[in-house]
């Protein structure tokens, strides 16, 4: 019985030295993936370097956002209140739904993509979204 524990110990160990060593040739791999995509420029003349560039963000921001919802809030509910009084409220309702809806529409940065290709140069997608094609694919389990 001990041989056998024995033997299950050094088989453990084996394994987790090849999972080891899986993980640093992942990681050197993917370091240098990054690095090959941020140097060079896609096919279409687009850089990727996007992908490692943040704008700074206000440290204030956080701030700003909750006093300007609650000034927003206390506005809405007023305006519905009046437009209620004078019985518009629902035209009122459906008009702010329309106007919440465009103001919360995200903001792109120059050179950002949109996530919905349509949006974008070229009608380009974003790396790694998936398509119909690709479900489709994975769903026949076809070849390509």
């Amino acid at each position: 019985m001990s041989d056998v524990l024995r033997n299950l110990q050094e088989f453990r160990k084996e394994k987790e030295k090849i999972k080891l060593k899986e993980r640093q040739e992942v990681e050197q791999t993917t370091q240098k993936d990054v690095e090959n995509v941020i140097k060079k420029e896609s096919p279409n003349g687009r850089e990727w370097n996007f992908l490692t560039k943040a704008e700074p963000v206000p440290e204030d921001y956080e701030e700003q956002s909750v006093v300007s919802t609650r000034i927003a809030v206390v506005v809405y509910v007023v305006g519905q209140a009046l437009a209620a009084w004078v019985q518009f409220g629902a035209v009122f309702f459906i008009l702010s739904l329309i106007l919440f809806t465009y103001w919360n529409t995200g903001r792109r940065r120059r050179g950002e993509m949109s996530a919905y290709s349509v949006f974008n140069d070229n009608c380009e997608r974003l790396a790694g979204s998936m398509t119909a094609e690709h479900f489709e694919r994975d769903m026949l389990r076809q070849r390509r």
